[in-house]
């Protein structure tokens, strides 16, 4: 049973026990400059016109041994020592689920899929590949290699088969791949003249993987990321993001450090924190992709951007049971209740639920006209949606508020950003009858728990089964997997 086909109704009994990460503190291990040729590219840079200089090379330029091709068994069984940088490369290339995305679009996907790339293609854009569509390759791949004049480039197609690889998180390296051997000066500003990004701030790291997983308007180069409406109807996956769950599923090919510092500074990254940072980056990249939607439906000349832009809604408000509920069943008519409508008149369709930056079915805090994003889901959410230009606009400084709140939280303390987060939680049971708020609390609790410390093995065998649950969109399983988690 999908999506479309029936609302979830979940009882969450408490808190969801977690693992937290462990790192090892030590000092870092010297690095030599190694001077390295950088193959010709053709690709052009990421970053703009003003620096055509910064082009993609692949990763062949990052796995040789002497740089970050080291053996990966270590650091895949959990050991990060100061020198798990070495392995960073050949991880990746084993475990990372990114070296799959090219493949994806192909006849010969690297993983199962329910609906096969061609499928898609035939009712988004028939009659042409999705190995050749801009709009695919720009998240399936480096975005700096999507562009359409690099689509048909033989040298841009080697590399776009690598997936989404090194280049496409870090920026193109063929400047900052020698001198990052042994950074001089100041981290910020050498990052910046050579183009590789600051993935050492959380919060730049959470836009980044936000880019793809939620989308970005072109910019730096890079061409525009939407995953839409009619790609969803094509039989795309909706994007569900949270960084927190995101990053710890991924093969942990980094060791967490202050960079900022000169000395070697590791860090236990609170997950909290983590949590909350991803919640607001997603916001912040959720209002640029809006101002960017309204900005282009304004454009005569794109034609496939229409307004309002139906993926910019709740799912369940147009996909759900038409028969309405009785009083004595167990969540009744919610639709209509006042804790969900608010102000919104029934009928209106709910914006995207971002909690705790919007408000969320089942729980008290934020109430809709309080929470961050108030301005957009207001304008938004109406008999007939704001009209683009003032939405854009209205995008434009709430985008603007969250990238502020963002760095706010990146600056603060691990457990300061906790209890913030913490406060939006309630204690106790919870009802949750809406699929969005219960997938989104759930990740937020599960990272308070990881906050904690490290549970038992069955602890973490009954979360993971309600992470499974969620992916595969297994009703049963997911409310089984909510009653056998309990308060500490």
């Amino acid at each position: 049973m999908n999506l479309s086909a029936r609302t979830v109704a979940l009882t969450l009994a408490g808190v969801i026990p977690g693992v937290a990460l462990a790192l090892a503190a030590a000092r870092v291990a010297p690095t030599a400059t190694i001077s390295l040729p950088v193959p010709e590219a053709r690709a052009a840079s990421s970053e703009g016109a003003g620096n055509a200089n910064r082009q993609a090379i692949g990763m062949s330029g990052c796995l040789a041994a002497a740089c970050h091709g080291a053996p990966a068994g270590k650091v895949l069984n959990g050991e990060r020592g100061i020198d798990c940088w070495q392995s960073s490369g050949s991880c990746w290339a084993a475990a990372d689920p990114h070296t799959a995305a090219y493949s994806l679009l192909t006849d010969n996907p690297r993983r199962p899929l329910k609906i096969t790339a061609a499928k898609i293609m035939a009712k988004y854009a028939p009659g042409k590949k999705a190995t050749e569509d801009a709009r695919c390759l720009a998240c399936h791949t480096n975005p700096a290699l999507a562009r359409e004049e690099l689509i048909p480039d033989a040298n841009a197609l080697v590399l776009r088969e690598q997936g989404v690889s090194c280049e496409a998180c870090h920026g193109n390296a063929s400047v900052w791949l020698q001198p990052h051997t042994a950074w001089k000066g100041d981290r910020a500003k050498v990052y910046a003249d050579t183009g590789m990004k600051p993935l050492y701030d959380l919060g730049e790291r959470a836009l980044a993987c936000a880019g793809c997983h939620v989308g970005a308007p072109a910019e730096n180069g890079l061409p525009v990321r939407d995953m839409n409406h009619d790609m969803i109807a094509a039989g795309h996956p909706r994007l569900n993001f949270d960084f927190a769950e995101y990053q710890r599923r991924l093969p942990q090919h980094w060791q967490e450090k202050d960079r900022t510092k000169s000395s070697y500074s590791p860090i236990v990254p609170n997950e909290a924190k983590v949590w909350f940072v991803g919640r607001v980056a997603h916001a912040e990249a959720a209002c640029k992709l809006l101002e960017d939607r309204a900005k282009r439906s304004l454009d005569a000349n794109e034609h496939r951007t229409p307004w309002p832009e139906f993926a910019e809604f709740n799912c369940a408000s147009c996909h759900h049971n038409l028969r309405i509920p009785g009083k004595s069943e167990k969540y009744g008519d919610w639709r209509k209740s006042s804790e969900y409508l608010g102000e919104r008149p029934i009928g209106v369709p709910p914006w995207q639920m971002i909690w705790p930056l919007t408000s969320a079915a089942g729980i008290e805090s934020p109430k809709r006209d309080q929470a961050l994003l108030k301005t957009v889901v207001l304008a938004m959410e109406s008999p007939r949606p704001a009209k683009a230009d003032k939405a854009q606009g209205v995008a434009k400084t709430t985008g603007e508020q969250a990238g502020n709140l963002r760095r706010e939280l990146v600056s603060q303390p691990g457990e300061q950003v906790e209890a913030r987060a913490r406060a939006f939680f309630p204690r106790g049971a919870l009802n949750l009858p809406e699929w969005d708020s219960a997938t989104q609390v759930f990740f937020g609790l599960a990272a308070l728990e990881y906050a904690r410390g490290k549970p038992s093995d069955t602890v973490v065998k009954k979360y993971r089964s309600g992470v499974t649950a969620f992916r595969d969109q297994d009703w049963d399983r997911l409310e089984s997997a909510f009653k056998a988690i309990h308060e500490k």
